[in-house]
């Protein structure tokens, strides 16, 4: 992540934590339901040797939409992400990505733990992902040869939550998920190979996980914003390696129910 962005962020969380009101720690700590708007913009690296092994480097603008419901015994959601750029580059190469990824998890709360006299609110549970990644390279090649990458990957893995209020207006947010199981399918040279072209893959063969932290901030009772820093990680090796890396910023505009 540029240096300029994560300077005036990280400073940006410690001033939050000098200035921030106090929260009564007996007040349970509540996982806010409703729509999610986010939009985040980050640098990412991508080798993919089914096409070279050179390394491509680009911005990849992403979009996202969430629904989370709090139900008595857990949090349900449901969430769809879409990013699109024609400017990965390698050298005088350039290359269009597409990625998104619909994605449903049911969040069971767990015991807060008591950090700095305040309460910390944990939530973990399973989830069910659909992530599809394409590499078009724009290489030159001759009669009816085309050169194009893809992967996708059906999963079952699990995410992780944690919410850690400031003051009755400001939360520190995390969030971690990773994939456990995965059908994948993937781009093959049927004259050339004898790969399958899906295959059942473990997180050693076929891993798809992102992280970010940030500041929630309530603006009115039924709105909120955030910023956040975002790592997102997708490295399959079952066929020809595919390997994708990014981090970047991330904001979020919430309407609360």
């Amino acid at each position: 992540m540029n240096p300029r962005i994560c300077i005036p962020f990280l400073a940006l969380l410690v001033c939050t934590f000098e200035m921030s009101g106090q929260v009564d720690s007996s007040d349970p700590v509540l996982y806010p339901g409703g729509i999610s708007l986010r939009y985040g913009i980050g640098s990412y690296a991508l080798r993919d040797q089914y096409i070279s092994p050179e390394s491509y480097t680009g911005v990849l603008p992403t979009y996202a939409l969430e629904w989370t419901r709090s139900h008595e015994r857990y949090v349900y959601s449901l969430g769809f992400g879409f990013g699109q750029s024609d400017d990965f580059r390698n050298n005088n190469v350039t290359s269009e990505v597409l990625s998104f990824k619909l994605s449903q998890g049911f969040h069971y709360s767990l015991k807060p733990v008591s950090l700095f006299q305040r309460e910390l609110g944990l939530w973990i549970g399973p989830t069910t992902d659909i992530f599809y990644f394409e590499n078009n390279p724009d290489i030159a090649v001759s009669g009816f040869d085309y050169t194009n990458s893809f992967v996708t990957l059906i999963s079952l893995g699990f995410r992780g939550d944690a919410i850690y209020p400031l003051s009755e207006r400001m939360a520190i947010k995390s969030s971690l998920q990773l994939t456990l199981i995965s059908l994948g399918l993937r781009s093959v040279d049927s004259e050339e190979e004898d790969d399958a072209l899906a295959k059942l893959l473990t997180p050693a063969s076929g891993l798809n996980a992102s992280w970010h932290l940030g500041m929630d901030f309530e603006l009115v009772e039924w709105l909120s914003f955030g910023v956040a820093y975002r790592f997102v990680l997708t490295r399959v090796t079952a066929w020809d390696d595919l390997l994708v890396a990014g981090n970047g910023a991330w904001a979020t505009l919430q309407f609360r129910f």
